[in-house]
């Protein structure tokens, strides 16, 4: 049985194709793992913010249901009690900028409703936020934020992030911070299509 034998200067250089091979692979993870975890963050970022707008959403509609009509301040949902109309405090951060003051409430009138339907079903225009009829669905409202100042107060049928800029995730068709928002005709509009859902035959 034959033994292959390796000279000192293969070693040498095996040793050091290894090394810059290493090297290369060091370079590399250096510049793309940081770049792809910062992505990563961002995106959970977005997920935690649109997460806690619906969580608003929620708490706008517990308001409605029970004093038939809006909120006109975050503190008045974040102080009610039996029942609670949010989770916990409801001092939430807004995760984009990590500041409990960053978020802005969307008074009724800077939703504009959109032509179009909802999954290929046609749209009826209607009164309330969205477009919508009394049992169908419509589609998600547009935000115009010129209508809806950082300073507004009063009746509030969302809430949106105070940021600005391109973002990773799509809501409501929206691409860019400013545009994000998810309003309680939007939660209304949700649930319908869930519970339309479930009562198709299978």
């Amino acid at each position: 049985m034959s033994r292959t034998t390796i000279s000192k200067g293969q070693e040498g250089f095996t040793l050091a194709a290894l090394i810059v091979i290493l090297t290369i692979m060091s370079i590399m993870i250096a510049y793309t793992v940081p770049t792809q975890w910062s992505l990563v963050m961002r995106r959970e970022r977005e997920k935690q913010t649109i997460y806690l707008m619906k969580q608003y959403a929620r708490g706008i509609a517990n308001w409605e249901r029970k004093f038939q009509g809006l909120p006109t301040s975050l503190d008045q949902l974040r102080e009610a009690k039996q029942p609670r109309m949010l989770r916990g405090d409801g001092k939430w951060p807004m995760p984009l900028t990590g500041r409990e003051d960053d978020w802005i409430m969307v008074p009724p009138n800077a939703v504009e409703a959109q032509a179009g339907g909802v999954n290929g079903m046609p749209q009826q225009q209607g009164v309330g936020v969205g477009g919508a009829q009394p049992g169908q669905p419509g589609t998600p409202g547009k935000l115009n934020p010129q209508a809806s100042p950082k300073d507004y107060v009063g009746p509030f049928v969302a809430v949106r992030p105070n940021a600005t800029g391109p973002s990773l995730m799509k809501l409501n068709g929206a691409e860019d911070y400013s545009q994000w928002v998810y309003t309680l005709q939007d939660l209304k509009n949700e649930i319908q299509m869930q519970q339309m859902a479930l009562s198709v035959p299978k």
